[in-house]
This record gives structure tokens, C-alpha cells and sequence, in this order.
């Protein structure tokens, strides 16, 4: 549908990871630093790739040539990473949600809630101190532009009001460090309404509905995404729940398996009621801590990685195994 608008997609895609326009990133050196550090932590967690993690799977096959799943394995991270995750991003850039601003509940004790202001280049960037108090009349911040500001996801939130509908605009004060609004009557709330940028499925959803909607299928949209993240979680959760079980086999033996199903399932309750960016940020941390020695693993490993990589392609067992495949076809064998 929005195939004329692909190239003019990846040029926005270049041009967005070394000046970014959203102001999150900074400028220069440091924009393209930043988005280095976001396209690890989102590989990582998206193909696993130097984790370490899938030889764990890819160990336990039954193969003469460990080049040949070797050789399995690299497919991986190119379909997972570059196919469905370059074709996701384009459906954000050609339907244009990945700019716009969403009808949002703003639950002030969010991890998704923080505090922006505007550096010196124009660009907001985390605010250096949460301040006490920040004014609101008829909805909008009396904040000036170099003032801090409430944010959602990063991104400073023009307007709040008191209804889903935004037909009540709120007048009062936002207390960060206490986690709640204050209206001009003396009414406290806990969550406002606004409209916020979106990220992750939420954003995946708008895009998805969007872009299906010209062929008359936009209410199809939200379940797509829904049942492609339903399958993407349990898989993780299934493969992730093996992984766990061979390490902590490996560690302590057959007594640490059943503790640590125990934890494994206990941190799936943790996940579904904690905040997203508390779950990102632990995620990347607890991803670092497990590449790190397997980095230092695949450098001492390298030279036999080499050897038996070029052995195995001068030798070509794969033409061996077909013939040998055929005559036993021909045999009644197989």
C-alpha cells in the first residue's frame, strides 16, 4: 500500500540516526553515540546475537558438522533482526505514527513519565533536577521554554485535562515528587489525560491500524499485533525457561532446577504489573552482565571457530550428504 514510500522511509531512517530532530540524543558525536547504544540494546534484546544464549538450543542438535548449525544459527538474527524488524520500522515511517501523539492515560507514578527541558541547540533532553512544582492553567504548562517540563516516553506533554475525552482542561499544579496533580479546588488526581508519543506495541498497534485502514481492515491491526506478540512471548518464555534450566543444571546441579523454575515464573508476575521502562533498563543490564564473558568467550574461541570453518567449506560435506541421501533413496532407505 505505502510501497512509494519506502525510500523516502530508509532516507528518513539515515537521517534521524545522525540528527535526530525529536532532541532526545543531543547533537554531533553524542547523537551518534546514543543511537548506537539504542540499536545494541534493542538488537540484543531482539536476536540475542553474542549473548551466548541460543548455543544452549543449537548445542543439543544432533550433527556431524557443528559449522552446519553454525551456519543455522546466522540465519537467525538476519530474518528475526533485519527482515521483521526492518519491515516493522517501516510500517511506523510510512503510516507516520512514529511522530504523532496518542490519547494517553498520564499515571504520573508511570515509568513512562519523566522530565524534559530544552538544552542550549533547541533539542529537550532528561531534566538535570525534578522540580518541585509545575503550573498548569486551562490545560497548557506556564513553564517557560528553557523551564523543565512533564514528559511522557521522553517527549514534553502539551496538554492535560481531567477527562478521557479531553473536553476539561486541568488547571493546577503537577507535584513530581509526590506522584500526583492538585486542581485549582483542591482535588488531587493520580492519573491526568493528554495526548503523548507512543512506543513499542502500543505505537506497533497505531501503525498497524493505520496503514490497514485505506483497505478496510484497520480493526484488524490491533489483533495482529496482538497475536505476533502473544507468539513472540511465549516462545521467549519457553526458550528462555530451557536456557535457565541447562545453566542452572550446569551450576548446581539437578536441585537448582526446581528453584529456579520457581523464580522464572515468579518474574513473569514481576513483569506484567512493573513499569516498561523499569523492565527495559533491568533487561539491559541483565543482558550485559551475560554478553560480557561470553564476548571474552567467542575471542579465546576464534581461531578454532576459523579452522573448522574453513575445513568444513573446502570439504563441502553438504554435496557428500546429498549423495549419499540419493542412494539411499534409490535403496528403499529412506
Amino acid at each position: 500500500i505505502n510501497a512509494a514510500d519506502v525510500p523516502a522511509a530508509f532516507g528518513l531512517i539515515f537521517r534521524e540516526a545522525f540528527n535526530p530532530s525529536a532532541g532526545v540524543a543531543g547533537t554531533g558525536a553524542g547523537a551518534l553515540l546514543v543511537t548506537m547504544m539504542w540499536g545494541v540494546r534493542r538488537g540484543l534484546f531482539s536476536n540475542e546475537a553474542g549473548q551466548g544464549s541460543a548455543p544452549i538450543a543449537h548445542a543439543a542438535a544432533k550433527t556431524d558438522e557443528p559449522v552446519s548449525e553454525g551456519v543455522v544459527a546466522l540465519l537467525e538474527p538476519f530474518i528475526d533482526t533485519i527482515v521483521i524488524c526492518t519491515l516493522t520500522g517501516l510500517v511506523l515511517i510510512t503510516t507516520a505514527v512514529w511522530d504523532d501523539s496518542h490519547p494517553t492515560a498520564l499515571d504520573f507514578s508511570s515509568g513512562d513519565a519523566s522530565f524534559v527541558e530544552m538544552n542550549e541547540s533547541g533539542r529537550f533532553v532528561g531534566a538535570a533536577v525534578t522540580p518541585e512544582s509545575i503550573r498548569i492553567e486551562s490545560g497548557q504548562s506556564t513553564q517557560g521554554g528553557d523551564d523543565v517540563r512533564f514528559a511522557w516516553h521522553d517527549a514534553p506533554v502539551a496538554g492535560f485535562y481531567l477527562d478521557a475525552e479531553q473536553t476539561r482542561p486541568f488547571t493546577g499544579e503537577l507535584f513530581p515528587s509526590r506522584g500526583l496533580a492538585r486542581a485549582s479546588d483542591g482535588t488531587e488526581y493520580r492519573t491526568l489525560y493528554g495526548d503523548a508519543v507512543e512506543t513499542a506495541a502500543p505505537l506497533t498497534i497505531a501503525g498497524f491500524t493505520r496503514g490497514l485502514t485505506p483497505i478496510g481492515l484497520g480493526g484488524l491491526g490491533r489483533y495482529i499485533v496482538i497475536i505476533a506478540i502473544l507468539l513472540f512471548a511465549i516462545s521467549t518464555a519457553i526458550s528462555w525457561s530451557y536456557y535457565g534450566d541447562r545453566c542452572a543444571n550446569y551450576l548446581f546441579g539437578t536441585r537448582g532446577i526446581l528453584p529456579f523454575k520457581a523464580v522464572f515464573v515468579l518474574m513473569h508476575f514481576v513483569g506484567a504489573v512493573t513499569s516498561l521502562n523499569v523492565i527495559w533498563d533491568f533487561g539491559d543490564v541483565a543482558l550485559g552482565l551475560v554478553t560480557f564473558p561470553n564476548l571474552l568467550a567467542l575471542v579465546l574461541l576464534s581461531p578454532v571457530v576459523v579452522r573448522v570453518t574453513k575445513s568444513y567449506f573446502e570439504r563441502k560435506p553438504w554435496i557428500e550428504n546429498e549423495e549419499a541421501r540419493k542412494r539411499a533413496k534409490a535403496a528403499g532407505r529412506v
